[in-house]
């Protein structure tokens, strides 16, 4: 199967990195695959895995999904901003960076011309467009899973959640045939549209239809930007979603709360999928970048308590858009990202290592309920 995949070579990484005396960055640790060449993507993994590489980042450097749902451009550039902070964090006694692999790009430098050609008008070939994204980045992930990693899926909009969920059951069912997962989605919308051609607002009808899903709950969701409709199929569906206004405006419940909540409802899932939608952090530029939402730190904390208490298998970092602010965005979505990708990794060693995270009293029991 031909693979549409850039990848990144040691020369590239180095452009990357700032290098200094006494001090060793993420960039001069982590690992690259031994071959640039596509055709020897699955051998290269493979290698890697026997080193004892655990985790994945692939980069998918889009804005087709958002745009196809009425948004904003800018989702493409998100990408190129994590690199530059993330590949500049120290490599330090906190996490060992060789355990991880940065792969490179889903290339898609041809759909993005062909986007940008189209005129507003032209929607549905839009959508067209993000269904040819989908079927990019499908292959790419299930080689990724069915060597052994987690994958850290990077860029672009939440149309990219669908792929994910497909290439990695693709992946699981050769051995484990129904594989479905149970997926948190900390994000202001619900993004459970109805199917009207693949776009960013779509991406977990298509995975319900599917049948990927086994549980699917939303956390943060805003209750003035989800449709009646899409709330009564959530409902039908037998899905969770947990209200920002509880915890936000009312005070009905701490995020925390809400947050082992969500764990508790997924803490009998086998694989478990964490998915941070960039644009329900305040004030961080993204195609509906909005004023009011949970913080960095808040958005931290969910990845952390997540990835520490649940068997997850992939971590998705969508929708960042650094060109929709006038200032420094990329430096804002670049420093974001790092947060969240390294809070996400040192979870996950923890988890490995049976290791209780560092939460309150009843919050650590429902983790403990979670990893068993």
């Amino acid at each position: 199967m031909k693979l549409d995949i850039d990848i990144f070579d040691q020369a590239r990484l180095e452009t990357y990195v700032s290098k200094r005396a006494g001090e060793t960055k993420a960039g001069q640790s982590l690992k690259l695959l031994g071959s640039t060449d596509p055709n020897k993507f699955a051998k290269s993994l493979a290698d890697l895995k026997k080193s004892g590489v655990r985790y994945a980042i692939i980069l998918i450097p889009e804005d087709i999904g958002p745009r196809a749902n009425l948004g904003r451009p800018g989702a493409d550039e998100a990408p190129e901003a994590f690199l530059k902070y993330f590949l500049n964090v120290q490599a330090n006694r906190f996490f060992e960076y060789d355990k991880l692999c940065l792969i490179g790009n889903v290339a898609l430098t041809d759909l993005i011309k062909e986007a940008n050609e189209l005129k507003p008008s032209q929607i549905d070939e839009m959508r067209t467009l993000c269904a040819r994204v989908d079927e990019r980045v499908v292959p790419i992930i299930c080689e990724i899973a069915k060597a052994g990693f987690e994958p850290i899926v990077i860029g672009g909009g939440n149309n990219n959640s669908f792929p994910t969920l497909k290439g990695l059951a693709e992946a699981f069912n050769e051995q484990r045939a129904g594989t479905r997962f149970s997926v948190v989605n900390c994000d202001p919308h619900a993004d459970f549209r109805i199917i009207e051609g693949r776009h960013s607002g779509n991406a977990f009808t298509y995975a319900h239809e599917a049948g990927l899903l086994k549980k699917y709950c939303v956390l943060g969701l805003h209750e003035n930007y989800n449709s009646e409709d899409m709330l009564t199929r959530l409902d039908e569906a037998d899905f969770r979603y947990f209200h920002y206004e509880d915890f936000a405006v009312r005070q009905e419940s701490a995020f925390e709360e809400e947050v082992m909540a969500a764990i508790d409802y997924l803490s009998d899932g086998e694989f478990v999928g964490c998915e941070l939608d960039i644009d329900g952090i305040a004030y961080v530029p993204s195609s509906a970048m909005t004023p009011f939402g949970i913080s960095p730190e808040q958005a931290a904390y969910y990845i952390h308590a997540v990835a520490a208490c649940l068997n997850v298998r992939y971590l998705h970092l969508s929708e960042g858009a650094p060109k929709c602010v006038t200032d420094d965005g990329s430096r804002r979505v670049g420093k974001i990202l790092t947060l969240m990708v390294v809070t996400y990794l040192k979870a996950r060693e923890d988890y490995s290592s049976n290791q209780v995270p560092s939460l309150g009293k009843d919050e650590a029991n429902v983790c403990e309920r979670g990893s068993k």
